[in-house]
């Protein structure tokens, strides 16, 4: 499919194939295809991947790009093969320092159409259509945004709940919500109605108090510097998605305050 795709879009045969000595390219059927289609077969000396540096180098990319987005967004290693193929993508799109252009425009000689970027991993809410449910039925499931399907307008997601891949041409992604997990969902309780604003006295001289917030508990520490009233004020909301870390401290002391 590479090869015809390539040779239609460019006008060029592929003449040579340069590889390592990996099983997949010494086996009798693709050695077989290469002499049918007239392609020549070079392979580099064992342990030398520096004789074929443009392919290792790209190799590292991916690998290296595609490792970033499954940690940021902390996604199983076991997608790895939707993220190396959204990293392709993403790279076929990235302008060459040499030609200014990008591999898209090469190839194609027209540019690559962008609005239709996303983060991957974001959550979003992919559409179900009409026929998939009934009158009461939800509209939209939630995912995670995984890439692009070749081919197809559309974009592969994953569903939360099934952990399924779904294709799907219209999905709400939040991207502007990083979650390193799946969002975590707490539920109203009637106390968090009541919920007040910690406060922390003014201590009293020669000391300091570092205010921390982690997981809704609050831990104070003292340390010898002199330090005034820290307020905190409450959540806006009851609903939390991810453990906030704060950390306050003031200095009253005249003298110190002038030698700043």
């Amino acid at each position: 499919m590479f090869k015809a795709d390539m040779e239609n879009a460019t006008g060029r045969k592929i003449k040579r194939l340069r590889s390592d000595n990996g099983g997949e390219y010494t086996g009798r059927l693709f050695k077989e295809y290469l002499s049918k289609q007239g392609i020549r077969h070079e392979k580099t000396v064992p342990y030398t991947p520096q004789q074929n540096g443009l392919a290792e180098r790209m190799n590292r990319s991916l690998v290296e790009m595609a490792r970033c987005m499954l940690y940021h967004e902390g996604i199983d290693k076991e997608w790895w093969a939707e993220a190396v193929n959204t990293s392709a993508w993403i790279i076929n799109r990235i302008p060459n320092t040499v030609t200014v252009k990008t591999p898209f425009e090469i190839v194609y000689q027209k540019k690559p159409q962008l609005k239709n970027l996303k983060v991957f991993g974001a959550l979003g809410y992919g559409h179900i259509p009409d026929e998939k449910r009934r009158k009461l039925d939800a509209k939209a499931f939630k995912c995670r945004f995984l890439g692009y399907e070749d081919g197809v307008k559309g974009y592969r997601v994953l569903n939360v709940e099934t952990g399924q891949v779904k294709i799907v041409r219209t999905v709400k992604v939040m991207e502007t919500t990083s979650t390193g997990d799946f969002m975590t969902e707490v539920e109203r309780d009637d106390k968090d109605e009541d919920v007040a604003a910690p406060h922390v006295t003014a201590p009293s001289r020669g000391q300091t108090q570092t205010l921390t917030i982690f997981n809704d508990e609050v831990v104070l520490l003292q340390h010898e510097v002199t330090t005034e009233t820290a307020i905190v004020p409450a959540p806006s909301h009851p609903m939390i998605t991810r453990s906030r870390t704060r950390y306050i401290e003031e200095t009253t002391d005249p003298e110190e305050a002038e030698g700043r």
